[in-house]
């Protein structure tokens, strides 16, 4: 789904996509392993540095890239199987964040009853016409755009904690000078992607509650791309209101990188460290050597990459989008880099690939996920 296109998002499909996500959430709470999942979430930065610096995480993280970096989910092994339910507990703060659940109601009936009456304001919302400006929206809108902003944001959050806990990109927020193409409102690559997880347990009367969190980090820097006009206000306004912290640029991808290769150049604005394409539409990649050559001019002389890409609205847009994926993991390999490709889709045709996600809906989850270490002097 293009970015303008998620007005057509009505509240009884939000209200069934947070039903799904806790539905998944309950199921993992059922598990033997569940308590000990759940403790690694009072300090999970913690918890990370300890992860990355197991030798035996190492050890299973080679394991699950020996084959040629494709990491294929269809059929998961038992670590790959928990990393998921660690990625969906991290999914679900943001889903859950503010709320005090009993331990009592950590099951998928309770959870789903919760979510429904949670959702019970929304579900009767219409879909937002696309042709409406934003600042034109009713309060009842902006109510379903606010969900529309926190379902987007699980997906946003569990790619990000898969990709942390395999170990792939460090969690140094703050030394991030981050690059985001394909934005829409770009509120997934300031905040989602930088979220960090809590959740506490304490004793209320008779009762263990979690508390869950989303605690909000932002990148030192961030650079937003998105060339739908619809958005022009909105960037003028993060502009004006960010300003030191955010550049969002509201034209082509081609236009807007030969752009800031310039401003990088005048203004000394640093050069990136983190790329960031969620759910990208492959027209926006016409040539994928070109697009990484353009990369390559704006970035440090290191940069992580992060790529992921939904369903699209049709069965042949989601064909171009993993046409995209195998020629960009081509050109990659070609230069002499390592790109990883995370599959969150089940087997068989492009069809049933597309019919079967991982997680979530086909309207806002992503099908797989595309990382590269990207070093600048194999590209240019």
């Amino acid at each position: 789904m293009r970015q303008n296109q998620w007005a057509l998002f009505s509240g009884q499909q939000l209200a069934s996509a947070y039903a799904l996500e806790a539905d998944a959430f309950g199921a993992i709470a059922m598990t033997p392993s569940f308590n000990s999942l759940i403790s690694q979430f009072s300090d999970y930065e913690g918890y990370l540095k300890r992860l990355h610096n197991d030798t035996n995480h190492k050890k299973i993280v080679e394991e699950l890239l020996k084959n040629n970096g494709i990491i294929d989910t269809a059929a998961p092994t038992k670590q790959l199987a928990q990393l998921f339910c660690q990625a969906q507990i991290a999914a679900c703060t943001e889903l859950f964040n503010g709320w005090k659940i009993s331990s009592s109601q950590l099951n998928r009936d309770e959870l789903r009853l919760l979510v429904e009456r949670a959702g019970a304001g929304i579900i009767n919302i219409p879909q937002i016409p696309v042709e409406t400006p934003v600042g034109q929206y009713s309060d009842s809108q902006r109510q379903l755009l606010n969900g529309i902003n926190v379902i987007q944001n699980v997906d946003t959050v569990r790619v990000l904690q898969i990709l942390k806990l395999l170990g792939l990109i460090p969690n140094l927020v703050r030394e991030s000078h981050q690059l985001s193409l394909g934005v829409g409102n770009g509120y997934r690559d300031l905040y989602g992607i930088h979220l960090n997880p809590k959740i506490t347990m304490a004793q209320e009367g008779s009762s263990v509650k979690l508390h869950f969190e989303t605690l909000e980090r932002q990148a030192a820097h961030t650079v937003l791309i998105d060339n739908d006009p619809i958005y022009q206000d909105h960037f003028d306004a993060l502009n004006e209101k960010e300003k030191g912290k955010v550049l969002a640029m509201n034209t082509d991808a081609e236009e807007s990188l030969k752009e800031l290769a310039k401003e990088q150049e005048v203004s000394g604005l640093k050069q990136r460290n983190l790329v960031v394409c969620l759910r990208i539409d492959h027209h926006m990649i016409p040539d994928s050597k070109k697009f990484i050559q353009l990369i390559g001019k704006v970035i440090d002389s290191n940069a992580d990459l992060i790529m992921t890409i939904g369903a699209g609205n049709n069965l042949t847009e989601f064909e171009g989008r993993l046409q995209c994926f195998d020629e960009m993991s081509a050109y990659l390999t070609q230069i002499g880099l390592k790109p990883i490709r995370i599959l969150l889709h089940g087997k068989g045709s492009s069809a049933e690939q597309r019919n079967r996600p991982n997680f979530g809906q086909l309207a806002y989850t992503s099908y797989q996920i595309l990382y590269c270490s990207l070093d600048r002097n194999r590209i240019i």
